[in-house]
């Protein structure tokens, strides 16, 4: 990753049968007789829209078929339901299909972190993905409330990290208020999606705390400039935690680019489609293969995460790409 005007290389498919051609694309030959974590978000209760195992089970196939011992891999979350313990989450991962019969490998769910410093920021990457050397991501390209979209940056940078820090990341990005330089547009209330501002009769701003869920949202969108990030971008620390996951590694990331929904897979309630399914998308490099997913949703849908979320996912992008975790510039090669 990150090598100077490197050019990457996107395979284009429309159905997962396509896969076992697909990666021969890649030198896939130096991830055999390795171990290698499958990242994967297996779905939160009520979501309509995770990736299904019926895509997941042929890719477990194939780099089976190549001499790769897999495991999915995800980790628990920051939020109080039942994916926030290691049983908790395997008893969702069952209720969604994924099982070790079922999919063909095992299902490994981590909560514990190793630290990794990334522009002086330690991060706490969890153990499985901070001990592998080869990795293999299927993330699901969605729009996402805080991100605009999630792809497979997203994919490591909230959900390889442990649910300490990913509350962290969430906190570095909520707003600090200067009063001197509000206009008391009411802009920053009416984009945040958790209600969490308020600009009342006296033209009085006010945040409540328990609401706020650290998104950066009312930071991007104030005309004024009179919000600031506590730490960060949001974005900036998706990107760096992405990076701590899979810096000095080798990668392959298949992006689903189907079911294309309004929010996260996290989402119990997540209800609208944005975009017609498009196919599926492998690269050796997170940037390329997120950057190739958002401009072919753009030619279906030009700006379809921002008009949804005021918030522009190209940012994650810059950002990862800034880091040295790939490049935006891609081949796309139609199978």
């Amino acid at each position: 990753m990150g090598e100077e005007d490197r050019v990457n290389k996107v395979l284009f498919f429309q159905d997962i049968t396509d896969f076992s051609e697909a990666v021969k694309q890649f030198d896939v030959s130096i991830f055999s007789n390795h171990r290698v974590p499958v990242k994967l978000h297996m779905g939160e209760l009520k979501n309509k829209y995770f990736v299904k195992p019926s895509v997941v089970r042929p890719v477990i196939t194939v780099l089976k078929e190549h001499n790769i011992s897999p495991f999915l891999l995800d980790s628990t979350v920051a939020y109080h339901a039942k994916r926030h313990t290691i049983q908790g989450y395997l008893e969702v991962a069952t209720h969604h299909g994924f099982t070790e019969k079922s999919i063909g490998c095992p299902i490994v769910i981590d909560d514990k972190g190793s630290s990794v410093t990334i522009n002086n920021q330690q991060y706490e990457v969890i153990e499985h993905l901070d001990q592998a050397d080869h990795i293999f991501a299927i993330s699901h390209v969605k729009g996402h409330i805080a991100s605009g979209m999630g792809g497979a940056i997203k994919n490591f940078g909230m959900g390889g990290v442990t649910k300490e820090m990913k509350l962290r990341i969430h906190h570095w990005s909520r707003p600090l208020f200067n009063e001197s330089l509000c206009s008391q547009c009411g802009i920053c209330a009416s984009v945040c999606p958790f209600d969490a501002i308020t600009v009342d009769h006296t033209k009085k701003w006010e945040r409540d705390m328990r609401k706020c869920f650290g998104c950066g949202v009312c930071v991007e969108n104030c005309p004024e400039n009179a919000l600031g990030y506590e730490a960060m971008h949001f974005q900036q620390g998706l990107a760096e935690a992405a990076y701590a996951c899979l810096k000095d590694k080798h990668g392959l990331y298949l992006n689903v680019v189907k079911d294309i929904a309004d929010s996260c897979d996290c989402d119990p309630t997540a209800k609208s489609i944005l975009c017609p399914d498009i196919g599926f998308l492998l690269s050796d490099d997170p940037v390329a293969v997120d950057q190739a997913s958002l401009d072919l949703i753009h030619v279906q849908k030009p700006d379809v995460f921002f008009k949804e979320h005021h918030v522009d996912p190209q940012q994650q992008i810059k950002f990862a790409e800034t880091l040295g975790l790939g490049h935006h510039s891609y081949e796309l090669i139609t199978l």
